[in-house]
């Protein structure tokens, strides 16, 4: 059985708390789930494995110029929630996720803009003189 890590902001702060989340075929259930992640991770013990079914979404789908707009929907998508009890798993797509923010000379730059886009506010706020036909120069 053939499981796929689940790439999103959501299971990136789930694996901080060794809660893994995978896409899984729709007809798998607990017992292979555990079995593919421990064929996968042999160094790794599964303590719990969660199973859910996201629907589809229904999308509007235009099909020519005087054709009526019609919809499709999607395929339904089964995703694991493992739950690591000894060792870690790791992730590629994590680890380079890790690495762009440890770096320091990065973090520096980042200030290094923060710091200049106040400054070019503080200037924008100046208040400047009117000048026109009402009188106030």
């Amino acid at each position: 059985m053939i499981i796929t890590p689940r790439i999103s902001e959501k299971s990136y702060k789930l694996a901080a708390g060794n809660i893994y989340v995978f896409d899984v075929p729709m007809d798998a259930n607990k017992a292979e789930v555990t079995a593919a992640v421990k064929a996968e991770y042999p160094d790794v013990k599964v303590a719990d494995v969660r199973l859910m079914i996201v629907k589809g979404k229904v999308k509007a789908v235009n099909r020519g110029k005087r054709a009526r707009p019609t919809t499709a929907t999607r395929k339904d998508v089964k995703k694991a929630y493992v739950t690591v009890a000894d060792g870690k798993i790791e992730i590629a797509a994590f680890n380079e996720v890790a690495n762009q923010t440890s770096e320091p000379a990065q973090q520096a730059a980042v200030e290094t803009k923060v710091k200049a886009s106040d400054e070019s506010k503080k200037a924008a706020t100046v208040t400047r003189r009117r000048t026109g036909n009402r009188g106030d120069k």
